[in-house]
């Protein structure tokens, strides 16, 4: 009996395991994905198919793969954001415990972008800019993409008008069009548009610098306790065979610890691997429900 129960652990995978993204092909979370699950095929032995499910501010593709079989052949990306912040203002059909957390994957990157000519050089330039009689006006997708802007206004003070955008592409041709001062958006957005001298950086508003702004400050080397995050890890449905969720775990870490996928974000995106275990993930993930509960409390954030 032992030896058949070890046989069939030692099986998992037998088949096509699937997995979800929230957004359509073509974006950034997209080609994570699809690099990730390249790498997952070589480690696992069996093909990982993508599945895009974009729709309902990425928790179509969440609620999807709550309802999926817990069998460890249908798992999805699981975002931060939309995990800790979208489901506290949207009305969602699964929870917290609908999920079994298999790892983290990627740490997006954030920078706020100036135009050349503009005076703001950096965090103090803004702040400067925002007490002045003309206040700043920043250009976003939304939350939590303005968190930043709005913790400088409630610890610095001044004006802080917020234009939302469609698109992160809108957002930035917005700064150079000169109808915001400023934009944060991730640095595959701009990176060409600040080499060809149309965009400056003046800060990484992420908790590290920028990969490919490595001489521009955070927010925080600039003296205010501010940044943003955006992690994404894998998930699977909630139930899933305990040989299934180990293999799945340490195939995951395996990759994801590598450097051939880590020079893939840092070269395709500008970004960082975030090789979270598993329970790392889940902790990094339950206290993000009560920090995202204060944001939303603290600026009064409506319903989506």
């Amino acid at each position: 009996m032992l030896a058949g129960v070890t046989t069939q652990a030692a099986d998992y995978p037998e088949r096509t395991i699937s997995l979800s993204v929230p957004y359509g092909s073509g974006g950034s979370t997209d080609g994570i994905a699809r690099q990730l699950a390249r790498l997952l095929e070589q480690e696992l032995g069996q093909p990982v198919v993508i599945l895009n499910q974009p729709g309902a501010t990425g928790t179509l593709q969440l609620g999807n793969l709550a309802r999926a079989k817990p069998d460890g052949y249908t798992i999805g990306l699981y975002s931060y954001s939309t995990a800790t912040f979208t489901s506290q203002l949207l009305k969602v059909p699964y929870t917290r415990d609908d999920f079994e957390l298999l790892g983290g994957v990627a740490e997006f990157s954030y920078g706020i972008v100036a135009r050349p000519e503009s005076p703001i050089n950096n965090i103090e330039d803004l702040i400067s800019r925002a007490k002045s009689e003309a206040g700043v006006f920043y250009g976003v997708t939304g939350a939590p993409n303005n968190f930043p802007f709005l913790s400088l206004q409630k610890v610095a003070g001044g004006k802080f008008g917020q234009i939302t955008y469609k698109s992160s592409a809108e957002s930035i041709n917005a700064v150079i069009g000169g109808f915001v001062d400023v934009a944060l958006q991730g640095p595959s957005e701009y990176v060409e548009l600040v080499k060809a001298g149309k965009l400056k950086v003046i800060a990484s508003a992420s908790n590290y610098r920028l990969p490919w702004f490595p001489d521009t400050p955070t927010i925080k080397e600039q003296g205010y306790d501010v940044g943003i995050t955006g992690i994404i890890g894998v998930a699977a449905p909630k139930g899933i065979p305990e040989d299934a969720k180990a293999r799945l775990q340490a195939a995951i870490h395996k990759v994801v610890s590598g450097s051939e996928y880590g020079q893939f974000l840092v070269n395709r995106y500008g970004i960082k691997s975030y090789p979270a275990s598993a329970a790392d993930f889940s902790v990094y993930i339950d206290k993000g429900f009560s920090i995202m509960k204060n944001m939303i409390k603290t600026y009064d954030i409506k319903g989506l």
